[in-house]
């Protein structure tokens, strides 16, 4: 039986990476622009602003493997690492690793994650900020896919995404799962050597089963299926990571689901995020949370941490 419960209240999750070795699960809170660090077993959720951007949204935090207290961000455009200690003082930016998009002001960041070699995947989308709703806010095919190596090089990996969202890799780590939010979610052919991706193909639309609602975070299990949050429609999704069929649906407390990732001892708890269905208000703690959905009967694989040259300092 599936069981769903709420851990911590927030106002926007997103970006959920659990730790394993210190088995806790990091995320970012847009619409207070903290990183955050939530222990179940205490329930102790800390957070923190960047002393240097304290107005400005991170769009994920990842750990940077063999470096205590030390983690990728994203910022804006900008991809940088900060050292913080999990606490609730304010996070430090240390160097800036690498920028994407510097001539098109109006983009910025959006999810990412590291692969099994360390190098980080990210996306942009293009987006209005005059606009007051999600349809004439988001500007079409304007974002891009990255990949930064562990040298700060910044790579382009494919173009014309509107909203580029959740990523995943299969078992072998030869597929690469990516959300256009506005379209479908896509699958690559993936270069574990190089990193290097190719042969596009589209897996799942939306739109093509009924869904209400567009995808958001992606999460993969252990049987090679995949997990995506529905935003505006209140439920979760697994999906043959082969043919893109619908084998299970999960109704949220909330409508405006964002993210998703596996945590817990075993990796068989699903963290869920989720944000503030009317987003505009600034309440730091108002009609949303993280829940943990357990009893699924699947597991999931442990998420790769950043690697990174220690000399690294680079900006494109």
């Amino acid at each position: 039986m599936v069981v769903i419960t709420e851990a911590v209240t927030i106002s926007f999750g997103e970006g959920p990476h659990w730790d394993v070795d210190e088995q806790v699960l990091y995320y970012v809170n847009f619409l207070d622009n903290t990183i955050n660090k939530y222990n179940p077993a205490t329930r102790q959720n800390n957070k923190s602003k960047l002393a240097q951007f304290p107005e400005t949204y991170t769009s994920f935090v990842i750990p940077i493997e063999g470096r205590k207290h030390r983690f990728l961000c994203g910022i804006k455009r900008d991809i940088v690492e900060i050292e913080w200690k999990g606490d609730n003082k304010n996070a430090v930016v240390v160097r800036t690793i690498a920028s994407v998009e510097k001539g098109r002001p109006e983009n910025f960041l959006n999810d990412g994650k590291a692969d099994r070699k360390g190098r980080l995947i990210t996306g942009t989308l293009g987006g209005n900020p005059d606009c007051e709703n999600l349809d004439d806010m988001i500007l079409p095919e304007k974002g891009s896919l990255y990949r930064i190596d562990s040298d700060g090089q910044v790579n382009k990996l494919d173009d014309k995404i509107t909203i580029s969202n959740g990523l995943a890799w299969d078992a072998e780590g030869k597929t690469l799962y990516l959300v256009d939010s506005m379209d479908c979610i896509r699958r690559y052919d993936y270069d574990i050597e190089t990193g290097n991706i190719s042969n596009c193909r589209k897996l799942f639309v939306p739109k093509d089963y009924g869904i209400k609602g567009i995808c958001d975070g992606l999460t993969i299990d252990t049987d090679d299926n995949l997990w995506v949050a529905v935003y505006q429609g209140g439920q979760i999704l697994k999906i043959n990571g082969k043919t893109g069929e619908i084998l299970q649906e999960v109704t949220m407390p909330t409508m405006d689901v964002s993210s998703l990732t596996f945590g817990g001892a075993n990796l068989d708890i699903l963290y869920v995020t989720s944000c503030n269905v009317q987003w505009e208000r600034k309440e730091p703690e108002w009609g949303a949370a993280i829940y943990q959905v357990e009893g699924l009967g699947v597991r999931g694989y442990p998420a790769f941490k950043i690697k990174l040259y220690k000399t690294t300092s680079c900006q494109h």
